[in-house]
């Protein structure tokens, strides 16, 4: 019987509390919840899938470039001036050959760093020079050597409006020396690459 009481009086007064609770005035709280944006710096590179360098048979030949400094008379039986017999090796005079300033690449982005800027770079094989090989064969003793003297720098970030913003552009002069390339073919390299590089600053 005591053990009800206590019950009954615990209820009752949980219950006092409820209405009491429902029926308080109404309390509003305000909070500010301060909302941003974040535009991600964005830097775009447009350039080429692969280049290859195509030399001239006068760059590759230099003096030893086909000669035709001989007048030919033949005759119907077949007959033909003598041509003289040539001299030395066709092989490349020098070996190097050197071209302007290839513009490879353009850039247009954003920039979060505070002076608005894109710093670019382009290097080979992690510097300014490498080697090509002979159908890309690293083992192979027919090579042609690359050094690079690259128009890297910086500029204003352009924004992002490819068709009207003038973008930033980059271009690389490069030197191939062929003193060892004794086969003809294509050469590359799997491993050494042009790398060009954007950074917003």
């Amino acid at each position: 019987m005591k053990k009800n009481f206590f019950l009954a009086a615990f209820t009752l007064g949980a219950v006092s509390l409820a209405n009491t609770l429902l029926s308080a005035p109404a309390r509003a709280v305000s909070v500010d919840v301060p909302l941003q944006v974040e535009v991600p710096e964005v830097i775009y590179i447009q350039t080429y899938k692969s280049l290859t360098f195509r030399p001239t048979s006068a760059e590759y030949l230099g003096s030893a470039a086909p000669v035709n400094d001989t007048d030919g008379f033949f005759s119907s039986d077949g007959t033909i001036t003598t041509l003289p017999a040539p001299n030395g090796t066709l092989t490349p005079t020098t070996g190097d050959i050197t071209t302007g300033d290839i513009l490879i690449y353009r850039i247009w982005g954003t920039s979060t760093g505070g002076n608005g800027q894109i710093q670019h770079s382009v290097e080979f094989n992690g510097g300014t020079t490498g080697t090509l090989y002979l159908g890309g064969d690293t083992a192979s003793s027919s090579n042609v050597g690359v050094t690079i003297s690259a128009l890297g720098g910086t500029a204003t970030a352009p924004g992002l409006d490819v068709t009207n913003a003038t973008p930033i552009e980059g271009s690389v002069a490069f030197t191939f020396n062929f003193a060892n390339a004794s086969s003809a073919g294509t050469y590359s390299n799997p491993n050494e690459y042009l790398t060009i590089t954007a950074t917003g600053i």
